[in-house]
């Protein structure tokens, strides 16, 4: 079953639609919609996932221009959970370093926080440009650089730790993450 979906119009530019079990902290999460090319944390809709969780056959589309216009092409990448290779999941922030499990030791990273204000950057950290005492992290929604974060998380055997930030980690707000080993 899909727990991430990206679909993007491939025939007029439009936003890329998300779709991420974590949306809502978890509740009815196919009512909300993240967008992969902003900063924006997520919004309600049932114009984009009409309100309906995927299956592990299926995933419906609502009546949105940006998943469902008649005669448009279309792009799905769907995301799920692996044992040992992948998963997509969700947590709250808070003030101090957190621990996130994910049964494996993750080479690549995707955070975004989808509550609160807008400045919700999609966060990529991997080992190839650099994890760990001087972090390379990169923005998806963005056409910037790569920033060096300096020492904001560690990959662990069976997961990773995220520092107190809030584009990552901040009090109160709610995350969603891929990792992938």
């Amino acid at each position: 079953t899909p727990e991430m979906i990206w679909i993007k119009n491939r025939t007029w530019t439009r936003n890329w639609a998300v779709y991420h079990k974590g949306s809502n902290g978890g509740t009815n999460p196919a009512e909300y919609y993240l967008v992969l090319n902003s900063n924006a944390s997520q919004f309600q809709s049932s114009g984009m996932f009409n309100d309906t969780e995927p299956t592990s056959t299926q995933f419906t589309v609502g009546t949105s221009n940006r998943v469902n216009a008649t005669g448009d092409k279309y792009l799905a990448m769907l995301f799920a959970s692996v044992d040992g290779i992948s998963k997509v999941g969700y947590y709250n922030g808070s003030n101090n370093t957190i621990t996130i499990t994910t049964g494996f030791q993750p080479r690549f990273l995707i955070v975004k926080r989808v509550t609160g204000a807008s400045n919700a950057n999609w966060w990529v950290f991997d080992t190839m440009r650099g994890w760990g005492t001087n972090t390379q992290g990169l923005k998806l929604n963005e056409d910037d650089d790569q920033e060096n974060l300096g020492n904001i998380s560690t990959r662990l055997s069976t997961g990773f730790t995220l520092t107190n930030n809030n584009q990552w980690n901040g009090d109160g707000e709610k995350y969603i993450y891929y990792a992938h080993a």
